[in-house]
Formats: C-alpha cells, sequence, structure tokens
C-alpha cells in the first residue's frame, strides 16, 4: 500500500480528482440531466407559463426558484450517486488502497459540486433575464447557500453502499433544499427562512430581486446561512471520520 503521506505530497492530486470527478458528471447522462433541469424548467416556465400573464413577480419567482433548484438538485445528484457508485464498484477501496485519503476524495467531490452549482446558477440568472449587475450577488448567494446541502451530500455518499441507496439518500437533500418555497406566501412563515439549510439564501435572493439586498432586513438571513454554513462543516468534519471504510 501506498503510504497516504506520501501520496498527499504529491502535487496536483486533488486536481487530478476534481478533473475526473467533473468529468464523471459529463460522462453521465442521468446526472447531466439533473444538472440541466433546473434552467429548462425555469426556460419552459418563463415562456410558457409567465410570459403570456407578464406577472410583476415573474423575475423574482424565477430567481429564488433557480437558486433553490441549484442548491438541492446539484449537490443531491451529483454528489450522492458518484460516490454510491465508486463504492458499490469497489474503485473507492481501489483508491483507497492507492493511498488517496478520506479527506481529498470528500474535498474533491465537494469542489466538484460547487462547480456544478455554479454553473447551473448561472445558467438559471439568464434565464430569468434579470439585469446582470445582479448577477454576481446571486452567484455568491446561491454557491454559500449550497455548502450545507454539500455537506450533507458528502455524509450521505459515504454511507450509501450502492446506487439504490443512493436514490432515497438524495431525496431528503432534494426536498430539504426547495422547502423554503413553501414559507413565501405568509409573513409568519416567511420570518422563519433563516431556521432553514436554504433559508438565509432564499431569503437574500428574495431581496436581491426586490432591490433590498444591502437593507438591514438583510443582516438576519446572512447571520442564519452563515450559521448553517459552519454547522454544517463542523458536523462533516466530526461525523466523515467515524464512518465505517469497506473492507
Amino acid at each position: 500500500m501506498v503510504n497516504a503521506k506520501q501520496v498527499a505530497a504529491r502535487p496536483g492530486i486533488l486536481g487530478t480528482l476534481v478533473r475526473k470527478f467533473f468529468m464523471n458528471v459529463v460522462k453521465s447522462p442521468g446526472l447531466l440531466a439533473c444538472c440541466l433541469f433546473p434552467a429548462l424548467f425555469l426556460l419552459v416556465f418563463r415562456f410558457v407559463v409567465i410570459e403570456p400573464v407578464a406577472h410583476d413577480d415573474a423575475r423574482m419567482f424565477l430567481l429564488v426558484t433557480g437558486m433553490l433548484f441549484s442548491t438541492s438538485m446539484v449537490p443531491g445528484t451529483t454528489t450522492v450517486y458518484p460516490m454510491a457508485e465508486a463504492r458499490e464498484k469497489r474503485t473507492l477501496r481501489t483508491m483507497e488502497l492507492a493511498g488517496v485519503g478520506r479527506a481529498q476524495m470528500l474535498a474533491a467531490h465537494g469542489i466538484v459540486s460547487t462547480l456544478w452549482t455554479a454553473l447551473v446558477a448561472a445558467a438559471c440568472f439568464l434565464v430569468s433575464g434579470a439585469p446582470f449587475d445582479c448577477m454576481l450577488p446571486f452567484m455568491l448567494v446561491t454557491v454559500a447557500t449550497s455548502i450545507p446541502l454539500t455537506a450533507l451530500s458528502l455524509a450521505l455518499g459515504l454511507v450509501s453502499r450502492n446506487q439504490m441507496a443512493a436514490s432515497f439518500s438524495s431525496l431528503p437533500v432534494i426536498t430539504t433544499g426547495i422547502v423554503p418555497l413553501f414559507f413565501m406566501y405568509a409573513e409568519s412563515t416567511f420570518q422563519a427562512l433563516p431556521l432553514l439549510p436554504t433559508g438565509g439564501g432564499f431569503a437574500l435572493v428574495y431581496a436581491l430581486a426586490e432591490g433590498t439586498l444591502l437593507a438591514p432586513g438583510s443582516i438576519l438571513p446572512a447571520v442564519g446561512q452563515l450559521a448553517w454554513i459552519v454547522a454544517s462543516v463542523v458536523a462533516l468534519v466530526a461525523v466523515a471520520p467515524r464512518i465505517p471504510r469497506d473492507e
């Protein structure tokens, strides 16, 4: 077995893993379809449902929906399924025997999930038709909001032994991510958004669409989202080493 410290010292191994995992998504029709779905859904919704009635809140709805779909569907598929497939085909064990550490694997999958989230979010933003000066804050909020669900996806990917298990494991990620959509119709529930993993980001994108992102009302959602990010990363670091490895 290759010494893990020797492998960790090899330059470019993380970059190699990132390229490999990124291309694995490109080569998988199912995963690629999941990444394309949010933008295609918004495209159809914009020109078939919203455009004919010229609804005043169209841009706001498209932005928040695109953010939630990007932060839930992408980590829930591009992370959990490839990790489960690698475990099922024993390629994960082969890489571990070659000295690739679990931390490197998790970091590579996390980076790939973040890259795909950013790409999907950019596509959703372009479809929304929002002004380009809103693109940078939208992208920053979306990528930051995806971190808690990416951490959850990494943990679920470690415990999923096959792709069948991954299909069940990804459901909590996706459903948890889109829950804020049901909190926007009443003032009392809207105020509770920071309590949800993607709720703070949802409120911030909502404020962005209304032109009030820098208002004092955005402080609480931002703090709530930051708390979820820190808590999820700490939980992943604490839990990941305790998940049994394959024999």
